[in-house]
């Protein structure tokens, strides 16, 4: 079964469910859950970090530079 087919399963499941079952799926999923929420959160910190780390910003310069001359070229 592909992961495509779970999801549509599991999606009409939840849809279908009663409030005590979703709960109880809930319940067992919310730690998972939590989880995927922080490590979202953390991609977002480090992104903002990297928005003020001179390395990065340096590296970013150069790519511009590099490519500044091929930016009004039409194809």
């Amino acid at each position: 079964m592909t992961i495509t087919a779970i999801r549509e399963k599991l999606h009409d499941y939840i849809d279908s469910a009663d409030v005590k079952r979703v709960q109880a799926l809930y319940s067992k999923m919310e730690d998972d859950i939590s989880e995927k929420k922080l490590s979202t959160e953390k991609k977002i910190a480090l992104l903002e970090q990297a928005a003020n780390d001179p390395l990065f910003l340096a590296d970013q310069k150069e790519i511009m530079d590099d490519f500044h001359l091929i930016d009004d070229e039409n194809i």
